[in-house]
């Protein structure tokens, strides 16, 4: 019985705290946070720690850190497509292993959708492994959401991967949607 209601507190507690998560840009000040999450993530080919001070710094405004208590608890990189700028590529996402299961990557896409200067942007694309089935789920809801539709395709074969064992990478593309619908 001690072990059901510490688990029921730690339940309670992890409620009250969500509602204090906070979604905002990142700063060069998270960048070894970000990257810390990466690495413990599970699901990442985790970057270098300079490639997420560089996604701090210079594609601030296509990215989102969730942050409880000062800490970056979650993460969200992306760009936009240099040829098509309608295209906004969503690189990573990540969320605590403690924070999960609670919605924030869904709401950390939809901050960014909500970002003034993201008008233009119909289309969503990421890609997934097979394996990483929290991801294509993640996706899927945020096509029925947006009311738009989801092509999946093999973007990067197994085979162009130098490591082994490294699988296929599969384009997910969300659109077009209508930006009022987040609004």
């Amino acid at each position: 019985m001690k072990n059901f209601n510490n688990i029921l507190f730690l339940s309670f507690l992890r409620g009250l705290f969500s509602k204090l998560i906070h979604l905002r840009k990142p700063t060069s000040q998270d960048g070894s946070k970000i990257f810390q999450l990466a690495q413990t993530a599970g699901s990442l080919d985790v970057n270098s720690a300079y490639h997420y001070l560089l996604m701090c710094q210079k594609f601030s405004d296509t990215c989102v850190v969730a942050v409880e208590m000062e800490e970056p608890i979650g993460f969200l990189t992306a760009f936009r497509d240099p040829e098509r700028s309608e295209i906004l590529f969503i690189w990573q996402i990540a969320v605590s292993q403690y924070h999960r299961q609670q919605g924030i990557a869904r709401k950390m896409v939809n901050h960014l959708l909500m970002r003034e200067f993201q008008p233009e942007i119909r289309f969503l694309e990421t890609t997934i492994t097979r394996s990483n089935v929290a991801s294509q789920t993640l996706f899927r809801n945020l096509a029925k959401e947006l009311d738009s539709e989801l092509k999946e395709q093999i973007f990067f074969d197994k085979e162009l991967f130098s490591e082994t064992g490294h699988e296929a990478e599969h384009l997910f593309q969300i659109g077009p949607f209508n930006h009022n619908l987040q609004r």
